[in-house]
């Protein structure tokens, strides 16, 4: 199976449509054959979002089919969007390199597809502005049980076929633990990229590939179909930063006021996501269509993840290194620095805080923010 096959392959992802007024339509469709060149590194145009722009109280929201991304749904069905006095509409993506290009072309304002995604653009010149987050850890490498001795040593992946989705953040850190164990990730695997999770799960079920690199709740899914974790993507790169809430930077910077509203919401969201456990479970759960149980050991049980709307700064710069090193990007000097804001989130956390004081988790994301944050 070659790297650019589109195998007819059962999609995970399929059928997770949503009791909360999530709408799963796959903008990329819409966006057209030309904008298939801006997935490349090296041919990316200007972005075309002045033509495109949302009504002022108005955020298009993309996202990934996981509970790590969950503070969406939240926001969303306890009304604090509502609240805020925004109209967000979320629509559902199979992949970071899928979701990332709907950004760029304006069809959404707010993107929640990982750190590799954006980061990478941001190097090749995209005007775009990190400033939340969704999520930490999350991601996992699935093999046969009966593999699961053999590879639980790196360098037993020398020669071995990896299947992943392309601009996985995972793919970076499993990169980079490789080098460190002394492989050349350029000549010493071959990286399969898929269009989906779910090929990724089949392309390991029907042994096509040795492994497969996916997120949450797609290696619990296939662990109830037979395949085994051999590692969380975690354990070669504790607390790594994923999803970050990345803007066009024209638009971030002409509605801050409501980027703060929005980012307000996710913070009571993320209130919510630590306090009422069995609630978030369900809401989950009607958001997603994926077995309850699988919700809760993701989020909770084993936390696979841990879901924050943080920016994090240091991890995402972190992060970049993390991507310098493992060669995954080509311009390694660009200062990528210049689009995270974090004052956005800082005043609409103040804006939280301020309406209730005496609250622990805000003081604690209040600390948390200036830990995390120089």
């Amino acid at each position: 199976m070659s790297a650019n096959e589109n195998k007819d392959n059962i999609d995970l992802t399929d059928g997770l449509e949503s009791d909360v007024n999530l709408r799963r339509r796959s903008l990329f469709t819409t966006l057209g054959a030309g904008l298939l060149a801006t997935a490349v590194p090296g041919v990316l145009s200007a972005p075309a979002f002045a033509a495109t722009a949302a009504p002022s109280n108005k955020f298009r929201v993309g996202f990934i089919a996981e509970p790590a991304h969950g503070l969406h749904f939240l926001a969303k069905e306890k009304g604090y969007f509502r609240d805020e006095g925004l109209d967000v509409e979320l629509f559902q993506f199979k992949s970071a390199g899928e979701g990332v290009i709907a950004l760029k072309s304006g069809q959404l304002d707010i993107g929640t597809f990982g750190s590799a995604a954006p980061l990478l653009y941001i190097s090749q010149g995209v005007d775009f502005t990190i400033f939340g987050g969704m999520m930490t850890g999350g991601q996992a490498i699935l093999v046969k049980p009966e593999r699961l001795a053999e590879l639980k040593t790196l360098d037993h992946y020398h020669g071995k076929k990896v299947a992943l989705v392309k601009l996985s953040t995972g793919d970076v850190v499993f990169r980079l633990a490789l080098k460190r164990a002394g492989l050349d990730p350029k000549k010493d695997f071959t990286r399969i990229e898929l269009p989906s999770p779910g090929t990724v799960v089949e392309a390991v079920i029907k042994g096509e590939v040795d492994a497969g690199i996916v997120f949450s709740p797609q290696f619990s899914l296939a662990e109830k179909r037979g395949l085994a974790v051999s590692h969380f993507i975690t354990d070669f790169y504790p607390n790594y930063t994923c999803c970050r809430l990345t803007a066009n930077t024209p638009d971030f910077n002409a509605r801050q006021g409501q980027y703060a509203k929005f980012l307000a919401a996710l913070i009571r969201a993320y209130h919510f996501y630590r306090t009422n456990p069995e609630e978030t479970v369900k809401i989950f759960t009607a958001a997603l269509k994926i077995d309850e149980d699988v919700i809760r050991k993701d989020t909770y049980t084993r936390k696979v993840f841990d879901s924050n709307p943080d920016p994090l700064r240091n991890g995402t710069l972190d992060f970049w290194q993390a991507m310098v090193e493992s060669d995954y990007v080509a311009n390694k000097t660009y200062p990528v620095q210049k689009h995270i804001n974090t004052a956005v989130y800082k005043s609409a956390l103040d804006s939280v805080i301020a309406r209730d004081p005496k609250n622990k988790i805000y003081t604690e994301m209040a600390a948390f923010y200036k830990a995390n944050n120089n």
